[in-house]
């Protein structure tokens, strides 16, 4: 069977008669299998990190350097994600190699809390399409980056 839900949270009568199993995102998870209930938030392993790239305080948007083909179009409805440690913001377009980010609430932002250059880490919507747009990972353990993983294309 294939299902990240059924791995993370199996069924109380068992997976009797089960002999293998494909679940999709389980070694990452993401925000759209946190927001079922297979997972927390903080089990969200991986991360998109974007560049704040500029100010637009008459839209109340700032400017990041990822856009669809760094992180996926789907989860539009659901603001492609969230924002690491930053419930404020939310990611309200995604263009081909840019996207925009407003408030959550859509409360004025404080746009020097942002700074031009700064860093956001996004948890994706869906991991495995986010994954997909990069030729690898870099894999991080108490901030240092201890390896990479390769990513598979093809089938």
């Amino acid at each position: 069977i294939g299902s990240t839900p059924t791995c993370s949270v199996p069924p109380s009568d068992g997976l009797g008669g089960v002999t293998e199993m494909h679940p999709g995102n389980y070694l990452v998870y993401d925000v759209m299998q946190a927001g079922i209930g297979s997972c927390r938030v903080q089990d969200v392993a991986l991360r998109v990190l974007t560049r704040v790239a500029g100010h637009y305080e008459s839209r109340n948007t700032l400017q990041v350097d990822v856009g669809w083909t760094g992180l996926s179009a789907q989860g539009s409805a659901n603001s492609y994600g969230m924002i690491l440690d930053h419930p404020e913001l939310a990611i309200t377009n995604l263009k081909q190699e840019a996207g925009e980010v407003s408030s959550s609430s859509g409360a004025p932002l404080d746009i020097t809390r942002y700074p031009i250059g700064s860093m956001l880490q996004i948890l994706p919507w869906h991991s495995c399409a986010a994954s997909h747009q990069h030729a690898g990972m870099h894999v991080v353990r108490s901030g240092e980056v201890v390896g990479q993983w390769e990513s598979c294309k093809g089938w």
